[in-house]
């Protein structure tokens, strides 16, 4: 558990749901990982896209993603991570709100189950 003063994400980053956070809180998730991360305080979760920064002393997330784990910026988080396995990261791609990531998610689900049934109907 670790707890970090929240911050707003650096402008490069805007419009994207993602959390930065030093290498050394971030319990063995690579870059570009998929993550839990829980507010220790009021129990609050979300799955997030994690990337790393230099800053060793706060944690940097988007308005969306504070909200949904009850902070505020310039706040501190106390915090706990965590990796999500593959059935967690396949949810975060079908239900994350942004577009760019679950509309190709979706068609390549759509093209796995269309894939199925034509091997199925082949067989038949």
């Amino acid at each position: 558990m670790a707890q970090l003063t929240v911050k707003a994400l650096p402008s490069n980053d805007s419009g994207r749901l993602l959390v930065r956070v030093n290498k050394a809180y971030r319990a063995g998730i690579p870059r570009y990982g998929i993550a839990k991360l829980t507010n220790t305080q009021n129990s609050k979760s979300v799955r997030v896209l994690v990337l790393g920064h230099d800053d060793d002393s706060a944690i940097f997330m988007p308005y969306d993603i504070r909200q949904a784990l009850g902070v505020d910026k310039a706040g501190n988080l106390n915090f706990e991570i965590k990796e999500v396995c593959r059935l967690g990261k396949i949810l975060w791609l079908l239900k994350t709100p942004d577009p760019a990531v679950h509309v190709p998610a979706w068609l390549a689900l759509i093209s796995v189950l269309l894939g199925g049934v034509g091997i199925a109907i082949a067989l038949c």
